[in-house]
């Protein structure tokens, strides 16, 4: 530790986020800490073309997979082997770092592949105390994405000094892996804000009649779109067209059997999709024309989606999992169903449709301020435990 101007102590943080999967939840968090007094280094991947920064530059590396994002994304046989050699090196070079510059902690956001992450944390424990934050605490939301990726998952949790979930659920889920209650800290996932607003062409375009719900961010298998599918489909024809569904965000899986089912169940205006990333000013405007949001999730803990769509007070239909079931108000912002319910989800859809229920006034919750304080007292009680007599 070292002094600040001030007088309170200040600390050094390595934080890694290395495949960038959170970047504005990291950008956050940079800015709670700032506030903690604490000293945030970021090291990541590149940024692709297209993205843009969230992280201040000044506070963020370059320093996983530098040579992989040369890859075109079409050749990803040879991107993922290439990414998980770059790993290995990257964690080496990491190894290194934290001889030379001796953080008072390093935080790691993501366990890119456990096994060898777990290592290098029982090596990087020998330089400075390792906090890690489970985003997640079920491999990959279900998904299986690899042999190396998901065997061993909970291996880096393991042999981390402190855990920071974002929910009780996610402490319980951890709790009855084995992990131990000492280590566990649950710290909220903090509000996150679109930095642009509806442009003058989408506020001056006459808003569809219908209630328009959207299911916005990468289009994953476990978020459901199988489920909103079969549940728009089990409307009466008649009461589907008080409503419509947008489904918006970058197709992360086969859409072939998605489309075919919508054109079988002749949902026809009813769905929406607009398959691709979209900016930050493709977002507000989307965001103007939705009256609610859909969240038919298999599984969650966190959701950096919600929490950028919370702020708005816009009606919600999600599933009973993770932060939805904890944080929406039952009627009040929104209602809640019981996952792969499809009936439930159905009438969900239907009740918002009759009813159109406007938006109203949503907190954000916990501020990065608020977080950062509580992330720093994780980090210090990792720090106290290591330097005590054993």
């Amino acid at each position: 530790m070292r002094d600040a101007p001030t007088g309170a102590p200040s600390l050094d943080a390595l934080l890694l986020d290395p495949s960038l999967f959170t970047p504005a939840y990291d950008a956050g968090l940079s800015g709670g800490l700032r506030q903690a007094g604490v000293r945030p280094r970021w090291l990541t991947r590149p940024l692709r073309a297209g993205e843009e920064a969230e992280l201040d530059p000044a506070e963020c590396e370059p320093a996983f997979y530098r040579r992989v994002e040369r890859i075109a994304p079409a050749r990803a046989k040879l991107r993922a082997l290439a990414k998980g050699v770059s790993h290995l090196a990257d964690l080496a070079a990491l190894l290194r770092r934290a001889g030379r510059e001796r953080p008072d902690v390093l935080h790691l956001q993501w366990a890119v592949l456990p096994a060898f992450d777990a290592a290098a944390i029982l090596a990087l424990r020998r330089r400075c105390p390792v906090v890690m934050t489970v985003h997640d605490t079920v491999p990959f939301n279900g998904e299986r994405i690899s042999f190396l990726q998901n065997k061993g998952f909970d291996l880096p949790l393991r042999v981390a000094d402190r855990l920071i979930v974002h929910t009780e659920a996610a402490r319980g889920n951890l709790l009855e892996r084995g992990l131990s209650a000492e280590k566990i800290h649950v710290i909220p996932h903090g509000p996150l804000a679109l930095k642009a607003q509806p442009g003058a062409a989408a506020l001056a375009r006459a808003r569809d009649p219908r209630f328009t719900l959207v299911l916005f961010g990468q289009i994953k298998p476990y978020k459901g779109l199988d489920l909103l599918v079969e549940a728009l489909g089990r409307l009466d024809p008649a009461l589907r067209a008080k409503g419509r569904v947008i489904v918006a965000g970058a197709a992360m899986m086969d859409m072939a059997p998605i489309t075919a089912r919508a054109e079988t169940l002749g949902l026809g205006a009813s769905l929406e999709l607009r398959l691709g990333r979209l900016d930050t000013q493709a977002m507000a405007d989307l965001f103007h024309e939705a009256d609610g949001f859909v969240f038919p999730y298999r599984q969650i803990d966190a959701s950096g989606v919600y929490f950028l769509l919370k702020p708005l007070g816009k009606w919600m239909v999600a599933s009973r999992v993770g932060i939805f079931a904890q944080d929406i108000l039952e009627g009040e912002g929104g209602t809640l169903v019981p996952p792969e319910d499809i009936e439930s989800l159905s009438s969900a859809l239907a009740d918002a449709f009759l009813r159109r229920p406007p938006p109203r006034p949503a907190g954000t919750g916990e501020s990065w301020a608020e977080i950062g304080l509580a992330t720093r007292r994780v980090y210090e009680g990792a720090i106290t435990e290591r330097a005590a007599p054993r």
